[in-house]
């Protein structure tokens, strides 16, 4: 998987997660910081960092082949922000070329949020440079530390607001947002989504907007970039569904096709 944290100060290394290995499972915990969240909610897109690298640890495991994220839902409350937030990941689907996981967010042991994510697997070549492999038991060591943000999310990542009404947002590829394939990484992604769907909603409607509903096809990499976002509102009201396109301007490709929905923010 490539969207592992890396032991340097990227931006989604610093989103306040660790992970633990209880009884034969990996869980992989958030805690959230006013930075990574949004009117006090937890932002959806770093729930899916979180969903990724539970299932993905999980799941790619063989040495002989490449294991990428090709899909994800997340789906979340729109409430405040909990102490802490933990993933639990389950297989329901493993095949050749192909597997699919459900994930289990959890607060306080009540239900949070659910996820779902597929991946796909490509044969390594004999060319190709070693593979790491990181056991669900391993994978603690992976998350300490890290550090957190020192601004909210979308200013460390630099999302640049083009045309809040259209739902346009701008997001140059820097190192600091790379997994270690060096692109941009997939919760980075979603948060450049997420913002061009929140911010169509609260410019268009006046409300305060928080995004509990994302899904995710991830159609490319972006390596150049700048990557940014082609909105449309599918209905008429601030809870219609959303369509986002993320574009790489310098090759005009669709990396990233998303479909989101809003909730009001929860009153202070």
């Amino acid at each position: 998987m490539t969207d592992l944290p890396t032991p340097t100060m990227s931006v989604p290394s610093r989103l306040g997660v660790a992970a633990r290995f209880v009884d034969g499972e990996l869980i992989i915990d958030l805690t959230p910081q006013a930075e990574t969240c949004r009117h006090g909610v937890v932002r959806a897109s770093v729930l899916s960092f979180v969903i990724d690298a539970v299932a993905g640890i999980l799941v790619d495991q063989d040495p002989d082949s490449w294991t990428f994220t090709s899909d994800m839902s997340v789906r979340m409350r729109p409430v405040p922000a909990p102490a802490l937030v933990s993933a639990t990941a389950t297989i329901v689907r493993q095949g050749r070329r192909s597997v699919a996981c459900t994930v289990e967010l959890t607060a306080d042991a009540v239900p949070f949020g659910l996820g779902a994510i597929g991946f796909v697997r490509i044969p390594r070549r004999d060319t190709d440079p070693p593979k790491p492999l990181v056991t669900p038991a391993e994978a603690p060591a992976l998350f300490q530390g890290l550090g957190t943000l020192d601004r909210p999310l979308r200013d460390e990542a630099g999302v640049a607001v083009i045309d809040a009404a259209a739902g346009v947002v701008e997001l140059e590829v820097t190192p600091g947002l790379h997994n270690p394939a060096g692109t941009l990484q997939g919760a980075m992604v979603a948060l450049v989504a997420e913002v061009a769907a929140e911010e169509l909603v609260t410019s268009r409607f006046g409300v305060p907007a928080v995004v509990t509903d994302l899904d995710l096809r991830y159609l490319g990499q972006a390596r150049v970039g700048p990557v940014r976002t082609r909105t449309r509102l599918v209905g008429a009201g601030p809870d219609a569904a959303i369509q986002v396109e993320l574009i790489d301007r310098s090759t005009d490709a669709v990396t990233t096709l998303v479909y989101a929905r809003t909730a009001p923010a929860p009153a202070p």
